[in-house]
């Protein structure tokens, strides 16, 4: 059975910019990927017949977990991210975002997290996806995503190829 990641909207907009198609690589070899219904909501250019093609779970928050999402003081989140974090929590999942704070939470909670580009680096790993391709990916994800910085792409490719550049 594959490890639940529960995946804040920031990923999925970056891989639908890049290259929705990626989505179904993540669920085909390395996780089950789930989104509160709240956080898919902020998903603008994926469907609910993409999330199904894609293997994407969309998840309805309990009434318990919404109240306390809402009720929930300090942190600098917000109701989506809190709703991240407690079904993250709730569930045992992994957290897979690239925003800071929520991050920060997670990890302060025991909780698992996933960069997005991460993720792109394991498809390589499993040989699922091509360093070449995966390169292109982040670059025209980096393109789409300005917090993706030069730095980070060149990160990410000395991740996947095992050196600069």
């Amino acid at each position: 059975m594959k490890q639940v990641v529960i995946c804040d909207a920031n990923i999925l907009i970056d891989y639908s910019n890049g290259d929705k198609e990626i989505i179904g690589l993540i669920t085909e070899n390395l996780y089950q990927i789930k989104i509160p219904l709240p956080v898919w909501e902020e998903v603008e250019d994926l469907s609910d017949e993409d999330a199904a093609i894609l293997g994407i779970e969309i998840l309805e928050p309990s009434m318990e977990q919404i109240y306390e999402a809402v009720t929930m003081h300090g942190g600098g989140l917000s109701d989506e991210d809190r709703i991240c974090f407690i079904i993250a929590r709730d569930d045992k999942a992994l957290c897979a975002t690239n925003d800071s704070v929520l991050r920060k939470m997670c990890l302060d909670n025991n909780i698992g997290v996933l960069w997005g580009l991460e993720i792109i680096a394991q498809l390589c790993d499993t040989q699922n996806l091509t360093k070449s391709s995966a390169r292109k990916l982040v670059l025209k994800i980096a393109q789409e995503n300005k917090t993706i910085t030069e730095e980070i792409v060149t990160r990410f490719i000395e991740r996947i190829t095992g050196k600069g550049g």
